[in-house]
């Protein structure tokens, strides 16, 4: 083997193999359906993160940083986080109710708030000798209640002592109505009018025809009075403040009739009688500047020497500029109900004098009335020049100022004693039940005569002798009855349906 060299010169064959050549064969394929499936995915994802600091890692230079939480915002939290979660959820639960569209007549159900039983008053009782409320107010925040009480009949004269009763909401009475303040009068009190807009103005008419207005913020003051004999020393029926298009009427007649300037406090309060006449005073309840002057007295029919009206109520029509031309009503127009069940329509600016007298006689038409006295008149918010009033014969009235025949009159299964609109709906009306068989409250739609179902407005108690209804924020309906007791409901009024039609009466 050593001898072989890298290269070897010697051929090396191999045994040829035979190979089969196969036959050519050609083959071919198509495809006539072709189809993609595919499969749609989503992907989600979360990622939390947080953070611990201790006091000793904060920038103790930081003036923001050395206090916190800030001084006064757990005690600013404490009082406004319950208020806003009570009005979320009463939004929740009238929400739930405006998608339906069931044709059905929903049920709705009051909740009585607070029952006040003024049984710490003296000479309360059972009989002829029982005191009741005359009349209530709500202010204008719906955070005070006042409430006269006295006897609604006397024998010749008054000679019983009138009283207010104040009742204010009280945090620390579970947001409840607690008393917190009296006013007294030397005779009783028929009506009392809170200011619509300063809470702490609070005027009131006597049933030996005084006119009083009084500043709660500081009872030891002076209160400013009518001169003696107005409304002829007979029962005040009626007390309204003026809005601010009539109280500017009757303040530039003021300035024109005496030639004094205003001041940016005055306000104008209107009074009527059961002597037939409405008196307009210009009033002040600054402590500083104290003004209670007469500005126009009217005698209702009066340049027609007939009998003295026993005026019973009065309501004065409601203005708004921006209204479109077609919708437009006159702005001086108030309407007048007497005990009789006579209407009479009356202007401001145009009047009659009165022979031998100072006074006035505005009436310009007399409507076609009710048989027995009517209880309330008043102006419709929504519908320009249409007033409804109601009597103790069982009858509301639906009127246009611009004819004398009613629109619609409304007979009623129940006796009526005081009426009131439902403030932000176009047709409701609450009344108040004379004499009442557990129902002391009813709404009725004043567009198609019938009674809106609504639960729980009822109690033990005598005829309800006045109602008063306030919707700041939730609707409430307050009645004080002959038996001396006060009742406050909780209506949901927001789930009144009404529809369009409902806007025509």
């Amino acid at each position: 083997m050593s001898g072989l060299s890298g290269f070897d010169s010697e051929a090396i064959g191999f045994d040829s193999v035979t190979l089969n050549r196969a036959d050519e064969m050609d083959s071919s394929t198509q495809t006539t359906d072709f189809y993609e499936n595919g499969v749609s995915s989503q992907t989600a994802l979360s990622h939390d993160a947080g953070s611990l600091a201790t006091p000793e890692e904060l920038n103790a230079q930081d003036e923001i940083l050395k206090e916190y939480p800030p001084p006064g915002l757990n005690e600013f939290l404490r009082k406004v986080v319950p208020s806003m979660l009570e009005q979320l959820d009463q939004n929740d639960k009238e929400l739930l109710y405006n998608s339906s569209d069931s044709d059905e007549e929903e049920v709705l159900n009051a909740k009585l708030f607070q029952e006040i039983k003024l049984t710490d008053l003296p000479g309360i009782g059972g009989g002829d000798e029982s005191k009741s409320v005359l009349d209530l107010c709500w202010s204008n925040a719906g955070n005070s209640l006042a409430v006269s009480i006295g006897r609604n009949q006397h024998e010749n004269w008054c000679k019983d002592d009138g009283l207010i009763r104040i009742f204010t909401v009280k945090r620390t009475a579970g947001d409840t109505f607690v008393r917190s303040l009296d006013v007294t009068e030397k005779s009783c009190i028929s009506v009392v009018k809170y200011h619509p807009a300063v809470s702490a103005l609070l005027a009131y008419g006597t049933i030996s025809g005084e006119v009083v207005l009084c500043n709660l913020r500081n009872l030891d003051a002076d209160l400013l009075s009518s001169p003696g004999g107005s409304h002829g020393s007979k029962r005040v029926t009626g007390l309204q403040w003026a809005d601010a298009p009539l109280a500017n009427t009757f303040l530039t007649m003021q300035i024109i009739n005496t030639g004094k300037r205003r001041s940016a406090t005055d306000n104008i309060l209107i009074s009527s009688g059961s002597d037939g006449s409405v008196n307009v005073w210009q009033v002040n309840g600054n402590l500083k500047i104290k003004v209670f002057e007469n500005v126009i007295s009217y005698l209702i029919n009066g340049s027609r020497k007939m009998a003295a009206i026993d005026i019973s109520c009065f309501d004065f029509i409601k203005t708004y500029p921006l209204r479109p031309s077609d919708q437009k009503v006159p702005d001086d127009i108030f309407v007048v109900g007497s005990s009789t069940g006579s209407l009479y329509l009356c202007k401001t600016k145009t009047y009659q004098q009165i022979v031998d007298s100072k006074m006035v006689d505005p009436v310009y038409e007399v409507l076609d009335g009710h048989r027995t006295c009517i209880v309330d008149v008043a102006f419709s918010i929504h519908k320009p020049g249409v007033f409804i009033s109601a009597s103790i014969d069982s009858e509301v009235r639906v009127y246009d100022v611009n004819q004398t025949s009613p629109l619609k009159v409304i007979c009623l299964d129940v006796s009526i004693s005081c009426m009131a609109w439902l403030p932000n709906n176009p047709y409701v009306v609450v009344l108040g039940v004379a004499r009442p068989s557990g129902q002391l409250i009813k709404l009725y739609n004043v567009n198609n005569g019938r009674p809106i179902p609504v639960d729980g407005l009822t109690g033990p108690g005598g005829s309800v002798t006045a109602i008063t209804v306030n919707q700041s924020g939730v609707c409430r309906i307050a009645a004080g009855d002959a038996d001396s007791n006060v009742r406050i409901w909780e209506v949901p009024s927001r789930r009144i349906k009404f529809t369009a039609d409902d806007l025509d009466y």
